[in-house]
């Protein structure tokens, strides 16, 4: 197997043979000797090589670390690829033309020998160390961060200071030399994920959307390429960051850095799986060098500001930002229903010159989560990304949506090995697989369901489980993680290996997820089918559900471990309640159903007035006859909290007087009339609206009956007329394809008025404002940490509050940033925030259905 990689010095001589058959393409050049007097080799690619300085760049650095062979291996593939496809590729001429690639393909030539040749797990270089024994992790001997180590053995032995090595000093010149590098990539393996620089502290720093958005375009190109699923995770500090990388180094002097982990092991197979590792990142390489140009210093686009939602509403949002005036210039938008989505031509909803954007035909009750980025048509160049909207669609017109959260002791894994399984409940991580320390592991999550009313009818549910690691799951496309509906009544013991292994499965819920697709840092959301949901709906009667994950039983021959970890929103490693696994459920109630019978009823002719007669059609001289009704809307139950969910009125014909048969009818909600009811006044009547579909003479004699459906527009038209205290009128209107019709008519209207005009209403019992704001929103300082407090309305309706943080803005949904806390307390904690950064803090009420009111925010070090 590793007779297929190439050596360090196959790789020196095959771009110094690039360079020679294409020297105004490539330059190779020595920047550094290691311990062992190997030349460190830097390779320049871009058209007309004379000019690299002049354009922008990108940095890639591979196999820092002597084990991770994917580094050079990549490097070669990717220049392969320029070369065989420079001739005709008009996509990478155009960014050839325009941008620079820098490569050290291997960073570490000395230790990369000695794990080709001796030791294959070696990951340092060959320092010899002061008790004799060798090596120092490059990427712990940078200067940002440095921690001190003095444990010369350790395979994160950092050096004696930072740039004590001749690799990472070469690193460091060659980069504060090229001030033109824009993006820095460093390929590692393994693990199939993105990990973005981080600033050190505990909130996010402006650019980190473009970091986010960059490993996710870079991981949509890998999912279409081979249909494997890179995560994106940022990590927290300071436990979960690695110290003196050169990620963090590169970052810190202004460019986009990334650490791209390839692959399930350091070395694998090479044509089962190295190979497809390979060719996966070649197109992500190709979009990370497409957005280079977009990310220069001199002439840049500036950033768009304050991007906020100002309209949500069941189907659509309308966005607002602000930006300098200027005719060259347009804006993208995109949407994801992911926070950590993609922004690519494939999710672009929309272009403008405008600085406002409105989202059409979207899904109730959903997250939508928008990109916003400026574009100079004469520059050719984009800005970096406005800073991402969160927004959650209002539930339908008749619906409730419900967010549940486990409970924490209801929270965690058994262990088929472990000893101490219920100290795995509210603590730490969910593992879920198999290793041979654990044996098999089972996740477990119960809900509580008292939140939700037990004639609720549930119309669509979703479980989601937040990945937090995905490195011990080592073997690409074997195993897979499911997850089911558990019959509690079946469990003694939630902390029993063999009670939840042996509990009786309801049901199991979407697809489960392949290896392949687990993706550190990006939410797994399972949504029910409509057997599922029946399940759920059972479970309402018990006021609790409970669901297992599962994964791998077995474990391949040469693995010891297939454990996926998933975070549990609880215990001091967890990321807290923003990545706790949640129960997202969509439901509506029983409806009511209100038969209004017609209060007066009579047809205007051209010369008098027929009252409790409703005759439409035409009279002997060829003029219209109209057929009047009125209802009286004073029996609505209050139209505040009242959500009309369908309308309709049923006329029946009683009399049909036409031989031409073709008259056709249709009636018309019409504004109320002022004063004395005329001829003319109807004939000019304005129209709110025509009500359902026209029917013809043949339909009446077919059925006598007829039913006039309510859109939304007129159930909302009518309602706003029942709020005036005003009654409605409606009109029966008749035509005909003849050009003259007379003395035709129907009756719709028996002489004793026992068949009258029905108008019927579905409705159901539901709030349409939220509950007022909160107040006297206030931070203080307590064991350390940020504390909010806050004064809860006086209203009925109040049902808890949710707190959100964002560094840039005010938060304008109660998904516009990170979610600190939500319940009905009047106090929170920013555990893992920085007390001396700026943020807003916002905090938003709701009620039941939820409505959020308007945010309370405070601003806090300006």
């Amino acid at each position: 197997m590793r007779q297929q990689y190439s050596s360090y010095d196959e790789c020196v001589a095959f771009f110094k043979a690039a360079q020679k058959s294409n020297p105004d393409l490539f330059k190779v050049e020595s920047i550094g000797e290691t311990w062992e007097e190997r030349e460190i080799i830097a390779v320049t690619i871009t058209k007309s090589i004379d000019s690299h300085k002049d354009k922008p760049a990108l940095f890639y650095t591979g196999t820092i670390h002597a084990r991770e062979w994917i580094g050079i291996e990549l490097s070669l593939s990717f220049a392969k690829y320029i070369l065989d496809h420079i001739d005709y590729d008009p996509q990478l001429n155009a960014i050839l033309d325009k941008t620079t690639l820098y490569m050290v393909p291997c960073a570490n030539p000395d230790g990369f020998e000695y794990s080709r040749n001796h030791f294959a797990f070696w990951r340092k270089n060959r320092r010899k160390n002061p008790d004799g024994s060798y090596g120092v992790d490059l990427n712990r001997n940078f200067s940002i961060g440095f921690a001190p180590n003095k444990n010369y053995t350790s395979n994160v032995y950092s050096g004696p200071e930072p740039f004590s090595e001749p690799e990472t000093r070469a690193l460091r010149d060659f980069f504060l030399s090229h001030e033109n590098i824009t993006i820095a990539l460093d390929y590692h393996s393994q693990g199939n994920v993105f990990f973005p620089a981080h600033n050190f502290i505990h909130e996010d720093a402006e650019d980190a959307i473009d970091l986010n958005i960059l490993a996710s375009n870079m991981a949509e190109e890998i999912r279409k390429e081979s249909g494997r699923e890179y995560g994106v995770h940022m990590g927290k500090p300071p436990v979960h960051l690695i110290s003196g990388s050169g990620r963090e180094f590169y970052y810190s002097r202004g460019a986009l850095s990334l650490v791209v982990e390839v692959g399930s092991r350091n070395i694998s197979d090479y044509i089962e799986h190295m190979s497809e590792n390979i060719e996966e990142n070649i197109p992500a390489l190709m979009m990370a060098l497409s957005e280079v140009n977009n990310y220069k210093k001199e002439n840049a686009l500036p950033r768009v500001q304050n991007c906020c939602a100002t309209t949500i509403a069941s189907k659509e949002i309308t966005l607002e930002w602000n930006y300098i005036d200027d005719e060259t210039i347009f804006f993208e938008i995109y949407r994801s229903t992911k926070k950590k989505g993609f922004a690519q031509a494939s999710n672009r909803i929309g272009m403008t010159k405008l600085k406002t954007f409105t989202d059409k035909n979207l899904k109730s009750a959903t997250n939508y989560y928008y990109y916003i980025r400026a574009v100079c048509k004469d520059k050719a160049s984009k800005s970096p990304f406005g800073q991402m909207v969160g927004v959650r669609t209002h539930p339908a017109e008749s619906m409730f949506s419900k967010i549940l959260y486990p409970v924490a002791s209801k929270i965690g894994y058994v262990g088929e090995k472990t000893k101490k399984n219920a100290e795995h409940f509210g603590n730490n991580s969910m593992f879920v697989g198999i290793s041979e320390n654990k044996g098999e592991c089972l996740g477990v999550a119960g809900f509580s369901l008292q939140t939700i009313p037990e004639n609720a009818i549930i119309t669509e549910a979703k479980i989601s489980f937040y990945p937090m690691n995905r490195v011990a799951v080592q073997v690409e496309r074997y195993g897979e993680w499911r997850v089911g509906q558990m019959d509690e009544r079946t469990i003694e013991k939630i902390d029993s290996f063999e009670d939840i292994k042996n509990a009786k499965m309801l049901s199991y819920i979407d697809r489960p997820t392949e290896a392949a697709q687990l993706s550190q840092g990006i939410w797994r959301t399972y949504k029910f089918a409509a057997q599922e949901i029946a399940v759920l709906q059972k479970s309402l009667k018990r006021r609790e559900a409970y669901f297992k994950m599962q994964g791998p039983a077995s474990l391949p021959l040469d693995r010891a471990s297939q454990l996926m970890q998933w975070d549990i929103g609880y215990g001091k490693f967890s990321g807290g309640l923003t990545y706790r696994p949640k129960l997202d459920i969509s439901y509506t109630i029983d409806e009511a159903r209100l038969d209004l019978a017609s209060a007066e009823e009579f047809t205007i002719n051209e010369d008098d007035i027929k009252d409790t007669a409703l005759h439409s059609g035409f009279d002997q001289n060829g003029m219209e006859k109209f057929a009047c009704m009125e209802f009286d809307l004073t029996n609505l139950p209050d139209v505040e909290t009242t959500v009309v969910s369908k309308a309709y009125i049923e006329i029946e014909s009683a009399l049909i007087n036409s031989k031409s048969k073709s008259l056709r009818f249709h009636i018309e909600m019409i504004e109320p009339i002022d004063g004395e009811i005329t001829y003319t006044k109807i004939q000019n009547r304005k129209i709110i609206e025509r009500i359902g579909y026209d029917v013809s003479v043949t339909d009446l004699q077919e059925n006598a009956k007829q039913r006039f459906v309510f859109d939304r527009y007129t159930i909302n038209e009518l309602i706003n007329l029942c709020k005036q205290n005003k009654k409605v009128l409606f009109v029966i209107s008749a035509s005909s394809h003849k050009e003259k019709v007379v003395s035709e008519y129907v009756s719709w209207l028996d002489k004793k008025r026992v068949n009258r005009p029905s108008l019927t209403l579905h409705y159901i019992k539901k709030r349409k404002n939220p509950p007022a704001q909160v107040s006297n929103l206030r931070t203080s300082f307590e064991n350390g940490v940020i504390k909010l407090e806050w004064d809860n309305p006086k209203d009925d309706g109040f049902k808890g509050v949710i707190v959100v943080k964002n560094p840039f803005k005010v938060p304008c949904s109660p998904y516009d940033g990170q979610k600190l806390y939500g319940g009905s307390d009047n106090y929170t904690y920013d555990n893992f925030g920085d007390r001396e950064v700026h943020k807003y803090y916002a905090v938003f009420s709701y009620d039941d259905v939820p409505n959020f009111s308007e945010p309370t925010y405070i601003e806090v070090n300006v």
